[in-house]
């Protein structure tokens, strides 16, 4: 077997009967069908794919999609007309099938990127193995070269579906690709298109880009292109924003880009790092020959939920990151008494360690070679000796938990609730079990009705 085959017994196997299934189907109606995309991709560079890309001809692809949903654990399908493509999921696997426009050199006419213009016959491969075609000509040597480049037009393929420039970022932030200068340019000229592309895609695009190796340098790469100034107005704004202080090398963009990176690499801490100084462009004030920023964590607090809901973020994430930036001022000094450091962890809560991990980072990012300043490091460790810390795992339940012994529905009191139970646990020292857990909510609960704070939506008997 050469290396231009694909080997399906190779795959792992819910990928490998997934296939089958689809072969058997096309083979019985005498259709065509290709795989297509990721999938391919990644098998010739080594690595896992959990999506699966069909194009077909001849059948619906409504009806390949629905009977692959018929067997076990598979999602009903759901059709997206823009994009004449169906999707299916299960057993962790995303199965998108397209109709194949003319044969597969049109068809890959139509594609992103010449490395997802790579097709493996389904009907041909029932013995098991099947030639990897390149209609493109280009898509195996893209792919050695890490190179980023459409089968066409390059204008022609990001006016087809603007998103494509944001995945080309992600393909940067991700899988280290570079981008051909023909599509760096085009990207420069048509960025204003994403304004065309739902928040949720463009959203799902960022995720990928902010937990990446790459951070720093996709968000560079995306200032320099246009595509910031179209989908993250508030943090263009910052770029070249110089903070005039004594502790600050950086300009305002490239502090909060380097505060995200040096954060743990979790979807929520990347956000608040990324936007915990955003609101200091509205605040500086001149002090003394140099600049202050009295209330910036409010006001950046502020921008930042403001850009989350607007980029369709989840509540729940879009309260975190929220609380992360409104705290992330650590006004502490050595006067402070152990009880000042109890009272501290109290309110931060289980929040308490990503607020040091966003403070640690801001203050890395302050500077060439900066650290965590002697008054963190202090208060950290008088956070870990054990006299001062608050108990390790505090409560024995979770949001969901919580809905479901209050009969709450989502939403800021599930949160509350939550916070009040760690409250006690800090208060009696210990974490609480869950019997304890249980009756403090429902005492909670008692509270709020009686100090008619909110309603916290109970059914109408009244159950928990």
């Amino acid at each position: 077997m050469t290396p231009r085959d694909f080997e399906f017994a190779a795959l792992p196997p819910a990928q490998a009967e997934v296939l089958a299934k689809i072969s058997d189907l096309l083979s019985r109606k005498r259709a065509r069908g290709y795989l297509v995309g990721g999938l391919v991709r990644d098998y010739l560079k080594g690595c896992p794919s959990d999506d699966i890309d069909i194009a077909v001809a001849g059948l619906e692809p409504e009806a390949v999609a629905v009977s692959l949903a018929r067997y076990p654990g598979f999602s009903r399908p759901v059709l997206f007309p823009r994009f004449k493509t169906v999707m299916t999921t299960g057993r962790g696997l995303k199965v998108e099938v397209c109709r194949l426009e003319g044969d597969v050199r049109s068809d890959a006419l139509r594609r992103d990127f010449t490395v997802n213009c790579l097709y493996v016959d389904l009907v041909r491969s029932r013995s098991g193995a099947s030639r990897i075609l390149d209609p493109s000509g280009s898509g195996r040597v893209d792919l050695r070269a890490r190179l980023l480049r459409t089968p066409g037009d390059p204008l022609d393929a990001l006016w087809l579906d603007p998103l494509r420039m944001l995945r080309a970022i992600r393909f940067f932030a991700t899988d280290r690709f570079r981008l051909s200068s023909e599509l760096a340019s085009a990207i420069e000229r048509m960025a204003y298109l994403l304004t065309r592309v739902s928040r949720e895609r463009i959203r799902g695009e960022i995720e990928s880009i902010l937990l990446s190796s790459r951070l720093e340098s996709s968000i560079t790469l995306m200032a320099r292109s246009g595509i910031l100034s179209v989908i993250l107005p508030e943090l263009e704004a910052t770029a070249g924003f110089e903070q005039k202080t004594p502790y600050h090398a950086y300009d305002l963009l490239s502090h909060l880009v380097k505060t995200a990176a040096r954060t743990p690499r979790r979807l929520d801490l990347r956000l608040a790092g990324l936007l915990h100084d955003v609101g200091k462009t509205a605040v500086q004030t001149p002090k003394g020959g140099r600049m202050v920023y009295y209330g910036h964590e409010a006001a950046s607090a502020q921008v930042a939920a403001s850009t989350l809901r607007r980029l369709r973020f989840p509540n729940r994430m879009v309260r975190r990151v929220e609380f992360l930036v409104s705290n992330h001022m650590i006004n502490y000094s050595r006067e402070w008494s152990d009880r000042a450091v109890r009272r501290f962890a109290r309110k931060m809560g289980a929040n308490l360690p990503d607020i040091l991990n966003l403070a640690v980072a801001d203050r890395r990012a302050q500077r060439p070679g900066a650290s965590a300043d002697v008054l963190l490091k202090d208060l950290i460790v008088r956070l870990r000796r054990r006299d001062v810390s608050p108990p390790g795992p505090l409560i024995p339940v979770d949001g969901r938990d919580i809905m479901a012994i209050l009969g709450l529905r989502e939403g800021p009191a599930v949160g509350e609730a939550k916070e009040y139970l760690i409250r006690e646990a800090i208060e009696r020292g210990r974490p609480l079990s869950r019997t304890e857990a249980i009756a403090d909510l429902r005492r909670w609960r008692e509270i709020a009705a009686a100090s008619n704070a909110r309603s916290i939506g109970v059914d109408k008997a009244g159950r928990a």
